[in-house]
């Protein structure tokens, strides 16, 4: 339920707060007095489109209250949102163009504002009416008075499921289609790589160990030069076994001792190692040649799959296996797919075949209320009549196609009421399709933009009764030129222009009972209000 509405820099408005009722809310006011204005700023806050021709400063606020139900819960746990059952709503537009939304003071996405909005308010404008145009609202129509919505929910989840799995076996086809020419090239290159038995960074050590070998002359009298001075008389060695014996003497000398002990082990040891480098170069054990060879091989594979290092070799075998894999299972997991495939596809035709049978049990009484509500509201002869096609494919709402025809007149064949039905008429068939699926949403705001245009008199007064119906179970606002819907509200509003500092604005007022009914008489009569209006417009409001 929509609480209160704020409107900054807006078209003609400067600061606009409304409050509303909660029932039924009457908007008049002249023509071009700002009524529309209103209702943009609604539509935009909604989520609708902005022009920014219309922002009349830096930055537009529009922001409302709502009273909203426990059941919207779930949307705000799968948007992380903070649940409040007093939720604001808030679209900021800046004269650049740029456009924040906010629930509850969290910032979402444009889509998120618009899902949420559709959750909880309705709009219908004469010449703006889904209800009318399409053919999916026409069917949810159908569904709601059916209480489908978990039928539908269920047959929706299938429905997913058999697309991913449709999805899924095009993209396995497509990603496993391999020549048997590729698969042997993949089982050679996997092959060959295993024989290897590569190790990761092995190309480095062998570089290393090469550039050693490559260079083994300088290494040997490296070797041979440093093994001398450590063993050869009067070099390190002979010093520090000098040191050891000058500090054995003394036991407060014990730690040197130890230390300069160790250090004889590990140069001892050390020399012993450069003997042996020595002799190993010396002997050309190394085996330059088997090195080169391992280096090369590595190399040549390393650059024929375009790999940086050896590092990368084991992410190429897996690649290489889950190829080799998918041409060898190609029929198992084909048909491991297809099985998932036809299994919802059966749910599917079992739901959409049970979603059919419940629309067709209430259609009879819909049609029959339909036309008993129209002729109420002045079109005796009118038919109305839905008429059901079955798909030849799964919709998302089952596999019903769903129209709804109208003839207002004798010896007229009914039609698609998108085509056939005037401005009235639409408005009285908009009217008698709220009026029954009202009860049944759970959207608990309803605003009617003048959708009682090309209707007066009685006809006028019966849309009244049965917008005042709706107001009992649903927020109900009413923009109306009409006195004698305007009358039936608990609340009446009215929209007017002011001038100030050389400005034109548009402002509110909430009307009390006399001022009602001046406006109620001005509604009947024009600006020259007249005892008779005045008088009829008294009558009105005590009807």
């Amino acid at each position: 339920m929509l609480l209160n509405l704020n409107i900054k820099n807006y078209a003609l408005i400067d600061n606009l707060n409304i409050n509303f009722s909660d029932s039924f809310t009457a908007i008049s006011g002249d023509t071009g007095s700002g009524k529309s204005i209103i209702l943009d700023a609604i539509s935009i806050l909604l989520g609708a489109r902005v022009d920014k021709k219309k922002i009349n400063s830096d930055k537009c606020v529009i922001e409302a209250n709502f009273k909203i139900s426990p059941n919207l819960i779930e949307f705000f746990e799968k948007h992380d949102l903070d649940f409040d059952d007093t939720t604001i709503i808030r679209r900021e537009i800046n004269v650049n163009g740029k456009i924040r939304n906010f629930i509850n003071d969290t910032p979402v996405s444009a889509s998120v504002l618009s899902n949420f909005s559709s959750l909880i308010i309705e709009i219908h404008a004469q010449h703006h009416n889904l209800l009318i145009k399409s053919k999916i609202e026409q069917l949810s129509v159908i569904d709601k008075i059916a209480n489908n919505e978990d039928l539908v929910d269920d047959y929706l989840q299938i429905l997913n499921k058999y697309n991913n799995f449709k999805n899924e076996l095009i993209e396995f086809n497509n990603s496993t289609k391999i020549s048997k020419e590729d698969y042997n090239l993949y089982k050679f290159h996997y092959q060959e790589i295993n024989e290897a038995k590569i190790i990761s960074n092995e190309e480095i050590e062998l570089k290393k160990e090469i550039d050693l070998f490559e260079n083994i002359n300088e290494v040997k009298e490296i070797t041979n030069e440093s093994n001398h001075l450590l063993t050869s008389d009067n070099h390190v060695l002979d010093y520090l076994n000098k040191i050891k014996s000058l500090f054995s003497r003394y036991d407060q000398f014990d730690d040197f001792f130890e230390r300069i002990n160790s250090s004889i082990i590990d140069l001892n040891d050390i020399s012993d190692e450069l003997s042996n480098m020595y002799d190993d170069f010396s002997n050309n054990s190394f085996n330059y040649q088997e090195k080169t060879d391992r280096y090369d091989l590595i190399n040549k594979i390393l650059n024929k799959h375009q790999l940086k290092s050896s590092n990368e070799i084991q992410n190429l075998i897996e690649k290489l296996e889950n190829e080799i894999n998918k041409y060898e299972n190609f029929e198992k997991e084909q048909s491991k797919i297809t099985s998932q495939i036809n299994k919802f596809k059966k749910l599917l035709f079992t739901k959409s075949n049970s979603l059919t049978k419940s629309r067709n049990k209430i259609i009879p009484n819909f049609e029959k209320e339909i036309i008993n509500l129209l002729m109420t509201l002045g079109m005796p002869h009118a038919f109305f009549k839905v008429k059901m096609e079955k798909s030849t494919e799964f919709l998302k709402t089952g596999m019903d196609k769903v129209t709804f025809e109208f003839s207002s007149n004798p010896g007229i064949k009914e039609q698609d009421i998108s085509k056939i039905a005037s401005g009235g008429e639409i408005s009285r068939l908009v009217l008698a399709l709220k009026f029954i699926t009202s009860a049944k949403s759970g959207v608990k705001t309803i605003i009617f933009d003048e959708i009682d245009t090309g209707v007066s008199g009685k006809i006028a007064s019966f849309m009244g009764d049965l917008m005042r119906k709706i107001s009992l179970k649903n927020q109900l606002i009413s923009v109306t030129h009409l006195p004698q819907i305007a009358s039936k509200s608990k609340e009446h509003i009215k929209v007017f222009k002011t001038i100030k500092n050389n400005k034109t604005r548009t402002e509110i007022k909430i009307l009390d009972a006399e001022e009602r009914v001046v406006e109620i008489a001005r509604l009947l009569s024009g600006k020259r209000i007249s005892d008779a209006a005045i008088t009829n417009a008294k009558e009105l409001l005590n009807q």
